[in-house]
Parts: C-alpha cells; sequence; structure tokens
C-alpha cells in the first residue's frame, strides 16, 4: 500500500516533498534485504515486510508501538484493521524464514562500512553492550526468564526526603539483549548485531556464545584491525582469551579491585598499581553528559594479566583533577607509544556511551518492550524489524544529514532552552519522520 503511494505524484502539493524523499531512500535502504526475502516468501509476504516497516515508522506509541492490532489499521487502513493484522501474523508466523535473514542483512552492511572507514584510514569502532527487554506484566510468553529490572532499580533509588527503598535486587520476566555498533570517532554508529535470548526453554542460551560467534565471524570475515571497546561486565579473563585467540584488538574499562602484573612493581589490584604512574599528558574536556568542563590527565604502562602473562597488555589511567568522577582504568593491547594514542584510547572508551543510547532510544520511541507475541522466534523476528529502523534512521543522519537539517526544522520544530543546547537530533528525527508521513497519507488519501 505504501509503495503505491510513490507513483500518485498529482496528489502531492509541491511543498511537501519531504515525506517523499523518505518513501524513496525507506526503499532504496530495503531493497537489499527484500532482494534476500524474496528467495524465501512470496511477493505478497515481502510487500507487507515494507507496509510493516513504515507502519512501525508511523506508530509512535511507547506502549503499543509494536502490537499486532494497532499496526494493522496502518497496513490496510483503520476500517480493515483485522484484515491487516492478518497480513503482519502471517509475515512473522512463516517458517521459510528466520531472524537469522536480518542478522546477516545488518552484517553484510558493517562489512561494506568497515572496508569504507579503513580505505579512510580511520580506527574501526565496535562497541559492546548488554541490556534487557523487560516484559513485567507477561506470563506466558514463550522464551521469558528472570532478568534485572533496571526500571525497578532506577524507580527505587534513594531519594532525598523519602523512605529508604528496598534494596534487595529486582528480578522481572523478560529476554537478554546483545547488541553491537559499527562506529568510528567523530561518526554516528551503525547496527552490525542486535540479538536476543533467554537462559529458559528450548530456546534457552548464553551470551558468551552470542560474543565467541561474533569473534569467528569477525576473523574469517574480516580480520583484524577492528577495536572492539567493553564496558566492566566485560572485565574478565575470558574476554582477554578469546579476543586474543581470535586475533582482534580490545579496549575495555577494568574494575579496580582486578589483578594486573607489572615488570618492576609486581602483582597488585588495578587502583593500587596506577598510583604508581603519575599524570603524562593534560587535556580540558567538556562532558557532554553532565555538562561540565573538566581538566583531565592521562597516564599508561605496560601491564600483564596473572593468567596470560604471554600477552602483552597496556593499562590507560585517565583522571579528574576535580574528582568528578573516580578514574577510569582502560585496558587495551593496542601498544600506546605516547601520548596521541593514549588520548585516542580514552576518546574511543568515551564514545561507547552511543550504545547506551542505542538502548535507551529503542526502549523509548521504538517500544521494544511493548511486543506481546506467544513465540519466541516471531518476538526476535519483530525485534529484529525494529533494529533495521532504528540503523536506518541512524544511515540518514550520516549519509543524509543537510536533508534531516531541513525535515527537524520543518516537521519536528521544538521550543525552549533545553531544545537549543542539548543535541537529540535522531529522536527529534523520529519525530518529524511519523509527523510527516502522518501528513502525507492524510492528504494522499482524497
Amino acid at each position: 500500500m505504501h509503495q503505491a503511494q510513490l507513483q500518485k505524484n498529482d496528489r502531492i502539493p509541491q511543498q511537501s516533498r519531504a515525506p517523499e524523499f523518505i518513501l524513496q531512500k525507506i526503499a532504496r535502504y530495503l531493497s537489499g534485504f527484500e532482494q534476500l526475502l524474496d528467495q524465501y516468501l512470496d511477493k505478497r509476504l515481502v510487500r507487507t515486510f515494507h507496509d510493516l516497516f513504515i507502519a512501525i515508522l508511523l506508530n509512535r506509541n511507547h506502549s503499543t508501538g509494536l502490537l499486532l492490532s494497532e499496526l494493522g489499521g496502518f497496513i490496510c487502513g483503520f476500517a480493515h484493521a483485522p484484515a491487516g493484522t492478518k497480513r503482519i501474523s502471517n509475515l512473522l508466523r512463516s517458517n521459510k524464514w528466520t531472524h537469522r535473514l536480518l542478522d546477516q542483512f545488518l552484517f553484510e552492511r558493517s562489512k561494506q562500512r568497515i572496508e569504507q572507514l579503513r580505505a579512510q584510514g580511520k580506527r574501526v569502532l565496535m562497541l559492546w553492550d548488554d541490556s534487557r527487554v523487560e516484559k513485567p506484566e507477561s506470563w506466558f510468553m514463550e522464551g521469558l526468564c528472570s532478568v534485572e529490572s533496571s526500571k525497578g532499580k532506577r524507580l527505587t533509588k534513594i531519594k532525598k526526603g523519602f523512605y529508604r527503598p528496598p534494596s534487595s535486587r529486582i528480578c522481572v520476566p523478560g529476554f537478554h539483549w546483545t547488541a553491537t555498533l559499527l562506529s568510528c570517532l567523530g561518526e554516528p554508529p551503525s547496527v552490525c548485531q542486535m540479538s536476543w535470548w533467554t537462559t529458559r526453554g528450548k530456546h534457552r542460551e548464553m551470551g558468551t556464545n552470542i560474543i565467541f560467534r561474533m569473534l569467528r565471524t569477525l576473523q574469517a570475515t574480516i580480520g583484524p584491525g577492528v577495536l572492539h571497546v567493553l564496558d566492566r561486565g566485560y572485565a574478565n579473563a575470558w574476554t582477554i582469551e578469546w579476543f586474543t585467540h581470535f586475533q582482534q584488538d580490545f579496549l575495555v574499562r577494568w574494575k579496580k579491585n582486578h589483578l594486573l602484573v607489572e615488570a618492576t612493581r609486581g602483582k597488585k589490584q588495578t587502583h593500587l598499581l596506577a598510583r604508581s604512574f603519575k599524570p603524562r599528558h593534560h587535556k580540558i574536556v567538556w562532558d557532554s553528559q553532565r555538562k561540565l568542563v573538566k581538566h583531565i590527565s592521562v597516564a599508561w604502562a605496560q601491564v600483564q594479566h596473572p593468567e596470560f602473562e604471554h600477552v602483552p597488555l597496556w593499562l590507560v589511567i585517565v583522571r579528574d583533577k576535580k574528582h568528578h568522577q573516580a578514574p577510569l582504568y582502560l585496558l587495551t593491547s593496542v601498544e600506546i607509544t605516547g601520548h596521541q594514542q593514549a588520548w585516542e584510547m580514552c576518546h574511543s572508551y568515551l564514545h561507547r556511551w552511543n550504545i547506551e543510547q542505542a538502548f535507551r532510544f529503542c526502549k523509548t520511541e521504538l517500544a521494544m518492550e511493548s511486543p506481546r507475541l506467544w513465540f519466541f522466534e516471531n518476538t526476535c523476528k519483530l525485534l529484529g524489524i525494529v533494529a533495521l529502523i532504528y540503523d536506518f534512521l541512524l544511515t540518514m543522519l550520516r549519509l543524509w544529514a543537510c536533508a534531516v537539517r531541513v525535515l527537524v526544522r520543518k516537521y519536528g520544530h521544538r521550543t525552549g532552552n533545553r531544545y537549543r543546547k542539548a543535541s537529540i537530533p535522531i529522536y527529534r528525527l523520529r519525530a518529524a519522520i511519523s509527523l510527516a508521513l502522518w501528513v502525507y497519507f492524510a492528504q494522499s488519501s482524497g
């Protein structure tokens, strides 16, 4: 239905070409995957996939954004919403394709971008992190397992003037979520992989298996030269073992109480070892998250892990002069020969904040916690389509920045000091696309 609207140019006012531009870019982005999907599915289901992609962009609602009954009205019209819901259900329930096709498409796009970044002489960054999809009110969905509730942890945080909340951990039904973003310094990221897994039932999986398969694929298809950036949750011995085995560079935020070995100072905890190294270079930076100007210093030293003393590693210590934040201990396999490389490692880790923003955006603006499907495979297919939408929005920010500014200025206007100072283009882009398509289809309906 939505593809046919591009051919009705006589109904489009001359001043409303932005929605047509959006639909053309969507068709261009999805062309490769639709050709792949056409090998497995009937053409009617392929058209349903295209319509579902646009319907999710249209339905901007946190609690009902991915309900099939809601999306059906955007595909066949609200008078025939049950028919649209049936079409979406047939697409997701089809056994002729799996969510692995979506992973394959995203990985092929990532390979192309890696080649482009290497040709430009830029260091390729692979940002890793874990999150969870919480379904606290669900009980009978397939694949649900116990996950720690980040929402419950946030709501029970101690607030001045109120009673002390419970201190024990809160667990709710949900799915585990492992994501990998491809990026480089100074550019928006793109989605390389998004996987949802569970620890219970016939679909049970281990998060380490996902990382193992990803590293094995990277070694076989791309080879070395990619820097993997990880947070403290990956600060353990197997991270060093696997990344060394697959010949991949890594940068991980190390925990202060973990042991490291230095040639002259012996084996000590990281924070005790770091006291021996004085700052070698200083810099004034702007902390965009805390809205502070920071005077930070950097120091580095060559170290080894107690279990892998044959593997040369470098410890980068980032300190805040006014102690607004605790020191950062960054352990990397990249050789540090001067302050330029040390600062590059520091900024590469700070660039990892993009994946935290990705989790937040997908849960709020793309309603990833709203699906209500019986079977786990169907849920993974729907969430994989949402991952495609997020990658499409990032592609627009990266490749068509001028058009995005025009689109946001016309359809996503905001007032207030916060919006003038804050940098939130993808949220406003999401709202602008939804409003522009609403106006476009309303005008085209006669």
